[in-house]
């Protein structure tokens, strides 16, 4: 029995306060928003985007990018993990979501040996997992409210728009793609587009 207790994980301890994880649901869970930052997809990493303060890791490098900046996506779901971390997870639609649903498709789990799988099945139908990866600890609350803030901030444009010279400079990035996806992408007319990719290139920035 001893040596059966020992093999079997404890359980989780979630370091994230309920307060808080519950006022994280109530201000993001259900939105459409736009990305400020690309995600890989979920096909080959449990964990394919891990978002900080020092900036964003991704599960493989190399992997494909799901989800590209300036997109727009469905976070259908925010979950408190293991500890100091929130997990975000994102769909393309809406509609996917509803999609997914009648196909009665198990929400991935985070250290479930069957995760891999899980999410590489939710990366087909369009979907992915962001990891808030906090450094403030639960005894500090209101420092995990502002620090969870500022993650949704570099990760989406929550109550803002990309400015002109952050769409500009996103079309000259992406002047291999088609007129038609990039206009969808922006919201530049077709012809706004054309000029763009017929200009100089522009450096990353």
């Amino acid at each position: 029995m001893a040596a059966l207790l020992a093999a079997w994980p404890p359980p989780p301890v979630f370091a994230v306060s309920r307060e808080v994880a519950r006022d994280i649901r109530d201000a993001y869970e259900g939105r459409t928003l736009r990305l400020r930052i690309d995600l890989h997809s979920a096909a080959h990493s449990v964990e394919p985007n891990v978002l900080a303060l020092v900036g964003m890791g991704y599960g493989r490098e190399g992997s494909p990018v799901l989800f590209h900046r300036m997109e727009i996506v469905f976070l259908n779901r925010v979950t408190s993990e293991g500890g100091r971390r929130v997990a975000l997870t994102i769909y393309r639609s809406e509609g996917e979501v509803r999609d997914l649903r009648a196909t009665a498709i198990p929400a991935p789990a985070l250290g479930n040996p069957a995760a891999a799988q899980t999410t590489a099945a939710f990366a087909r139908a369009g979907s992915t997992t962001v990891i808030l990866d906090l450094a403030a600890g639960r005894k500090d609350p209101e420092a995990q409210r502002r620090e969870i803030t500022a993650l949704m901030d570099r990760l989406f444009y929550v109550d803002a728009q990309p400015s002109r010279d952050e769409v500009e400079a996103f079309v000259a990035q992406h002047r291999d793609w088609t007129v038609a996806r990039l206009a969808a992408l922006t919201g530049l007319t077709q012809d706004e587009v054309r000029a763009l990719v017929a200009g100089p290139p522009r450096a990353p920035e």
